[in-house]
Formats: structure tokens, C-alpha cells, sequence
């Protein structure tokens, strides 16, 4: 049995422990036992974040501490599951695995690159596992995309488009989203998303370009190309959108087709015949599935090979070329994936 503690319980720790109940229902081997926030009144707290407000099991008690050193002396746990600021990733993070936790920390991996390079050496040292939530790629609708991309069910793919929309994040403790030296704005916190699914589906662009909006913060509206060798991608990040509920969707054209996620369904559209919607559980979290998986990592042991934690350095590798695309007015810059990792 893997027992989890919280560092942090804000709104997508809520999401998290709604997981965790959901796995513990099913048989999965892992108990979520304990919760440490230096704010004592996220505890009772039922915060609604882009995905709503997380279905916990409330009749569930979690220990809960201010006091990280407490939490970790009192409670005998095998894995820590980090929920902070993402300025605050990589310092917690490190420390865990330098102390022998396994890790799963949110996305993005870190504020930047070069914390993403001294969390991966700090994995690489450790005795735990590192994994980063980047949970997209565990969203069946999402899943269903990699598939057909990888299958060719509908031929090679010709284009792409991804966009992920949404009001402003002011829910979360000092309203740190739109600290843009906290948070990196919209390009690194929520267009991250989109832009870690195009390197999963596609590999490394040859080259960017970026155009940013500043609205109630930096880099609010963002406006992304990505340059591959014969496939146009370009991918859309708002959460400037006030009054405007989350959404999140990809239009995905292939040879033989055009596969598009909108209103939470996904629809195929032949070049010839009727169009028809794929049967799936939409109700499946992603976040779910990424714990599960990350727990059968650490019960079986065996590869990262869906979500490596130096894939998640990339993408925010990727997200900073971008950042300096957009800086210097929208220009194309080469891209090489990143340094060495």
C-alpha cells in the first residue's frame, strides 16, 4: 500500500484527493493519509477551479498539518504528492527526493528550465521515482488522439490545432496566477498543456513564433506556431476571458479525415461519409489515470516511458522559446529541442 501526503491543498489538490478516493475505490494499492498547507483554512475550503469543484469523499478524514516537518515526522508515508505554486515545485521537490519520497509533483515541472535540469539530476540521484503531472496525456480523449496520430487510422496527419480558454484564475492563495514571476502567465501554467501534447504527438518543432497579450497580468492572451517539416500546428491559450467558462479542444486534420474534440465530445468527420462520434468515457479523469499509473510504476517498478520527467523539462523548454519569441515581437526562432537532458 503507497501512502500519499499533500504539500499544499489548494484548488488542484482537491481535484487530486478526489483521484486518490476514486483508486482506493477501485482496489488500487494507494492511500492518501495526510495534507500539509501553511494556510490552515484550505482544509475546509471548497475551491472551484477550471475543472469545477472536485467530488471528494468528505465522510474520509485527512490529517492535516501547517507544519511540513510534522507531517512528515509523524506520518509514515512512501509518497509525497506536491500541489504548490509552481515557483515552488522544484524546491520541495528536490528535497523530497533527496529524503527518499517518490514524488509526483504538478505541472508545469518548474518555473524554469534550468530547475526543470536540477530536478531531473535530483530524480536521477534519487531512490524514489519523479513524476510530473502533466495530465493531458492521460485524458481518453487525448489518448484516442495518440492513437489514430500514431496508427495512421486516418492517414498521416496534415495539420493541428489545439486551444484551451478559460476566465482568469483568480481563486488561488495571493491570487499567485497572475504574478507572472510566480506563475510564468498563461504560456507556461495553462498553454503548457497544449504545447507538452504537440511534443507527444510530434516530436520536437524546427522552429517557433509566439505573439502574447498582456490583460490583467503578462502573457494572458497567447498565440503559438510551431514549425514542423509538413505539418502547420498552431495552438491557443486565453485565460484573459472573464465570465467565460474553461474549455479545451483540438482540430486534428489527417489525410482521410478530420478528428475534432469540442463541448467534450470527439467527432470524426470522413472526407467521404457520415461523420460519427467516438464512444468513449468522458467522464474519466485524466488526473486519475496519471496517479494510477504513476503508483503501478512505483509497485511494479519497470520504465517511464509515457510521462519521464525529462519530457516534462522539455516542455517547459519549449514554452520558454516561445516566451522569447513573444518578446521579441512574434519572431520565428529556430528551435533544437532544448539542451541536453
Amino acid at each position: 500500500m503507497i501512502k500519499v501526503g499533500f504539500i499544499g491543498f489548494g484548488g488542484i489538490a482537491q481535484a487530486h484527493r478526489a483521484a486518490y478516493d476514486n483508486l482506493a475505490k477501485k482496489g488500487v494499492p494507494v492511500s492518501l493519509v495526510s495534507a500539509c498547507d501553511i494556510d490552515p483554512e484550505q482544509f475546509t475550503k471548497r475551491i472551484e477551479i477550471n475543472l469545477g469543484v472536485a467530488k471528494v469523499d468528505e465522510s474520509r478524514k485527512l490529517a492535516t498539518y501547517t507544519d511540513l516537518e510534522e507531517m512528515l515526522a509523524k506520518e509514515n508515508l512512501d509518497m509525497i504528492d506536491i500541489c504548490l505554486p509552481t515557483f515552488l515545485h522544484a524546491p520541495y521537490a528536490i528535497d523530497m527526493l533527496k529524503r527518499g519520497y517518490h514524488v509526483l509533483s504538478e505541472k508545469p515541472m518548474a518555473r524554469t528550465s534550468a530547475l526543470c535540469l536540477d530536478m531531473v539530476a535530483a530524480a536521477k540521484q534519487a531512490k524514489g521515482n519523479l513524476m510530473i503531472g502533466q495530465c493531458l496525456r492521460f485524458f481518453p480523449q487525448y489518448e484516442y488522439l495518440k492513437k489514430i496520430v500514431d496508427e495512421q487510422t486516418y492517414g498521416r496527419v496534415i495539420s493541428a490545432r489545439f486551444s484551451r480558454l478559460s476566465g482568469p484564475p483568480i481563486w488561488a492563495w495571493q491570487n499567485w496566477f497572475m504574478d507572472y514571476e510566480r506563475s510564468g502567465g498563461c504560456l507556461l501554467d495553462m498553454h503548457i498543456h497544449d504545447l507538452d501534447m504537440a511534443r507527444y504527438l510530434f516530436g520536437e518543432p524546427q522552429a517557433v513564433s509566439c505573439r502574447t497579450q498582456d490583460v490583467q497580468s503578462r502573457m494572458d492572451v497567447v498565440h503559438s506556431v510551431l514549425f514542423y517539416e509538413d505539418i502547420p500546428v498552431v495552438a491557443v491559450g486565453d485565460w484573459s476571458m472573464d465570465g467565460y467558462p474553461f474549455s479545451a479542444g483540438y482540430m486534428v486534420g489527417f489525410e482521410k479525415a478530420t478528428v475534432i474534440f469540442e463541448q467534450n465530445l470527439v467527432k470524426v468527420y470522413p472526407r467521404s461519409g457520415e461523420a460519427f462520434q467516438i464512444d468513449m468515457d468522458y467522464e474519466v479523469a485524466g488526473i486519475e489515470r496519471e496517479i494510477e499509473y504513476f503508483i503501478g510504476l512505483i509497485e511494479n517498478g519497470g520504465k517511464n516511458d509515457r510521462n519521464p520527467p525529462e519530457s516534462a523539462a522539455r516542455s517547459v523548454m519549449l514554452a520558454e522559446a516561445l516566451r522569447d519569441s513573444a518578446l521579441a515581437g512574434g519572431k520565428r526562432i529556430d528551435y533544437n529541442g532544448g539542451v541536453q537532458v
